[in-house]
């Protein structure tokens, strides 16, 4: 097995070259599954050879690599928790003169934000990552995209934007998580014609532009990549903000998923109906809560293997995220399975009226009103153990300064017919909500959801 520091096998791999993996998405299935498992056993190997921490889980469990033969045997792997993660040393793979990057997660979730050591060869990974996620919704070395989110602080994501889209010998605005007003004029000046953010800025953005006579529908954007939240529900149908960006913008609206842990970006293509499963990146697995695989097309938790990573590799990290897998045809051509919508948040999972809810649907299903201006939802504990949800909403006719109980009957009403029930609404002044839900988050990835129980 190989020793650290002795990079060569995984640094072939990890350089990317479009080349060699990028017909793969359009292979055969038992193509397919003869080069992930060959990918994947590599990165077992090298994996087990320098991660002190998967050496002793695989003791515990009383498991040898010997034992992982096929993409089959990788249930007999303890999956990995988000806490696990807290001793990065114990994960680490490479020398430390090896590591050229230190990425942080965002951490939006209340958690402390991990650590990611990256090498060279991980980096190189991650720009090819994006240049096929970009590939994919269609852009190219015509376009000028502008990134709106953070390249700084040790976050991962605009810099991944970054070097992917220049490896696609795209124009790259590098704007960064800064006001709507700065964003709309770089968009204006250097004519982009792409735009990657958050839906919630993005719509700022546009919003701004209207409040100053301008048309952003008749600007040189056609392509909004969507990233943080979600912009579709499970039938993978637009949610109303995705509708009201695409109206704003006169844009195609293209969903992603990722996260730090994992590396790879699951985007849609340009048929967008569920974001593409990238083989020689990443292994994905659907499971229940007792860690089983569901039945094909089923709910259930997102459980990653990376592939490749040399840094902090991963086997079997649990996403917390809930979401299921699109296996039949997709009209690009491709062959490789889809990442529905994620759903929710597993530990946001909330128990209200005998009905589950998760937060972001809540949400979802008022922000296509015109008269609704945002919001977020609280959970607490009842005396008797069960959930007790309050959605703190704003209106965009509301007085200011004035808070109540008094929700407007559009907004129960509606409730009523997209959740079947209608949780407690508490409506406040819309700074009110614009300070609990951005807060000190430099991403401008809206918390929406708060936990009190």
């Amino acid at each position: 097995m190989q020793k650290k520091g002795q990079n060569n096998r995984l640094q072939l791999i990890t350089d990317f070259p479009a080349q060699i993996h990028a017909g793969l998405q359009y292979a055969p299935p038992d193509e397919i599954e003869k080069v992930q498992t060959r990918l994947f056993l590599e990165h077992l190997d090298f994996t087990l050879s320098n991660s002190p921490f998967y050496q002793d889980s695989f003791k515990a469990a009383g498991i040898t690599i010997h034992d992982i033969r096929t993409m089959a045997d990788i249930t007999a792997i303890p999956l990995t928790e988000k806490s696990d993660l807290e001793n990065t040393e114990q994960f680490s793979c490479a020398d430390p003169k090896e590591i050229v990057d230190i990425c942080l997660t965002s951490g939006t979730s209340g958690a402390q934000a991990t650590i990611i050591p990256q090498t060279a060869s991980d980096l190189s990974r991650l720009a090819y990552n994006e240049q096929i996620a970009f590939g994919m919704a269609g852009i190219t070395e015509s376009d000028t995209l502008i990134v709106c989110a953070a390249i700084d602080r040790c976050f991962m994501a605009g810099l991944a934007y970054f070097m992917g889209a220049t490896r696609l010998s795209a124009a790259v605005v590098r704007a960064g998580s800064g006001s709507a007003a700065q964003l709309w004029e770089l968009a204006r000046r250097t004519k982009a014609t792409a735009m990657v953010g958050v839906p919630s800025l993005m719509y700022k953005i546009g919003s701004f532009a209207l409040e100053q006579g301008y048309d952003p529908a008749a600007s040189s954007i056609t392509k909004l990549i969507a990233i943080g939240e979600p912009t579709r529900d499970a039938s993978l149908s637009l949610l109303p903000i995705s509708q009201k960006l695409e109206a704003m913008w006169n844009a195609s609206v293209f969903s992603t998923y990722a996260s730090s842990e994992m590396a790879t970006t699951f985007c849609e293509c340009q048929a967008r109906a569920g974001g593409h499963l990238r083989p020689e990146m990443i292994v994905v697995e659907i499971l229940d809560d007792q860690g089983f695989p569901v039945p094909q097309g089923e709910l259930g938790e997102v459980v990653v293997t990376p592939l490749g990573i040399t840094g902090m590799p991963l086997l079997r990290f649990r996403t917390g995220d809930l979401s299921y897998m699109i296996h039949k045809p997709c009209a690009c051509g491709r062959t490789t399975p889809r990442l529905a919508p994620i759903s929710g948040r597993k530990h946001q999972m909330l128990k209200f009226k005998g009905t589950t809810l998760f937060p972001n649907v809540i949400l979802a299903a008022l922000e296509g009103n015109e008269k609704f201006y945002g919001g977020y939802v609280e959970a607490r504990c009842n005396e008797d153990g069960t959930d007790r949800v309050t959605l703190v909403a704003a209106l965009k006719d509301h007085p200011e300064n004035k808070s109540c109980t008094d929700a407007p009957r559009w907004m129960t009403e509606h409730l009523q017919a997209v959740l079947r029930v209608v949780p407690e609404i508490r409506i406040v002044p819309a700074q009110q909500v614009d300070s609990k839900v951005y807060q000190l988050n430099k991403t401008r990835k809206r918390i929406t959801f708060f936990d009190l129980r």
